[in-house]
């Protein structure tokens, strides 16, 4: 009995149960090279030290991805949890940043306005607000976040984040 006991201990909201995914956006919506591409989850892989989100085009396109990945890395340094995230469009890596609790957001490489990486505003990369907004309610379900899309500006589709000021 002691052992089932501690067994049930166990049964908590972790990344290592299929709870959290009802948080993750179905769809969304990304905008690249001045044109919207409408995406679908599909897949959703565990491993021990990050979890990794697929997302597939709703319709195919020559000679342009098909493909998304949200890979989060989850960090504990000195009993204080971080969350890295890398986002990828096909072969490419679109943004990195980091998530401390509660809300600070550091910029790693991000592909839109101003960036040193890709500073051609015709390659940004970014997403639409809705699709911003489901990402930040998603990462806001992980205790002890509370970004907005405005920590995330680097992402939008407005030219409104500088890397040398914000």
């Amino acid at each position: 009995m002691k052992y089932l006991k501690l067994f049930d201990s166990f049964k908590q909201f972790t990344f290592y149960t299929k709870e959290w995914e009802i948080y993750i956006p179905q769809h969304i919506t990304i905008i690249k090279n001045g044109k919207s591409r409408n995406l679908n989850k599909e897949n959703v892989m565990l491993h021990a030290d990050m979890t990794q989100i697929d997302y597939v085009a709703d319709e195919i396109i020559y000679g342009q991805p098909d493909e998304f990945e949200i890979d989060i890395y989850f960090i504990n340094k000195n009993n204080q949890l971080k969350f890295t995230v890398d986002i990828s469009y096909g072969d490419y890596l679109v943004s990195e940043f980091s998530i401390t609790p509660p809300n600070k957001v550091s910029v790693i490489e991000y592909t839109s306005y101003h960036s040193k990486f890709d500073p051609d505003k015709n390659s940004s990369f970014a997403f639409e607000d809705s699709t911003l907004n489901d990402l930040c309610n998603f990462f806001n379900h992980i205790d002890g976040i509370n970004i907005t899309p405005n920590d995330l500006k680097f992402l939008d589709k407005r030219d409104n984040y500088n890397p040398n000021r914000d």
